[in-house]
């Protein structure tokens, strides 16, 4: 096993423990909010309707994609084979959705067969980000998008982030991105993004500084502030 191959298994590892820790207390209605966020988003770019035939890459318990109104969603994740034993969340899924073990770097779909590809808070947990991005644009339809959502980092966060990565502090996301950085990914992977919106550095910092919790307020005195970022993205010609 190659070392980078190493860190995402044991990234995998570990979130599994978070869900298996989370199973009972977690409020899974959260992904009928994403999924009302994304329907806004996407709004004026494609119409998300019975034919729209959908992708969600890492789904987690149930994803996004559950409360689309759509007769074609098809959703994957690694740890499918577990999410699927846990009764919870097999009772809280939309039984017309596909769910599928599979890695993102190798989607087993043809060409050309989505017209929505959803990525919300994935890439920066997957073995190979690049690759991933390439497997996305190659399943993707000529006019399809991809709402691609993640946190990104200044460059003081990434360094921060990058002492806690040599230590394995934080084990779930092997990757961290700039928002310069995954701009050249998208670019690199043959994607022009077409509407980008943040919820800003101030606003998660000050969320981390009044969270109660000594992660929290560690985080804010150490200004490893995140942002969550949104890029739709296309394929370019």
């Amino acid at each position: 096993m190659t070392p980078k191959e190493l860190r995402w298994s044991t990234a995998q590892t570990y979130e599994k423990n978070w869900w298996q820790n989370h199973v009972d207390s977690l409020q899974l209605e959260f992904y009928r909010f994403y999924a009302e966020e994304a329907i806004r988003e996407l709004n004026d770019l494609i119409p998300i309707d019975q034919n729209t035939v959908v992708l969600e890459i890492g789904s987690g318990a149930a994803g996004i994609l559950t409360f689309l109104p759509s007769a074609h969603r098809h959703a994957i994740d690694p740890l499918e084979d577990f999410y699927s034993t846990v009764t919870r969340f097999v009772q809280f899924r939309d039984k017309e959705v596909k769910y599928y073990t599979m890695k993102a770097e190798q989607l087993e779909f043809p060409d050309a067969a989505f017209d929505l590809i959803i990525n919300d808070n994935v890439l920066d947990h997957c073995e190979n980000p690049l690759r991933v991005l390439q497997e996305m644009r190659r399943v993707l339809k000529p006019n399809g998008v991809v709402y691609l959502r993640l946190v990104t980092f200044h460059l003081w966060g990434k360094l921060i982030r990058a002492t806690l990565e040599k230590f394995q502090i934080d084990q779930g996301h092997p990757h961290t991105f700039t928002k310069k950085s995954i701009t050249w990914a998208v670019n690199r992977s043959g994607f022009t993004v077409i509407r980008t919106s943040s919820a800003g550095y101030f606003r998660t910092w000050r969320n981390d500084l009044l969270s109660g919790t000594l992660k929290g307020f560690l985080k804010a005195a150490l200004f490893a502030t995140r942002d969550k970022t949104l890029y739709i993205l296309k394929k370019l010609d």
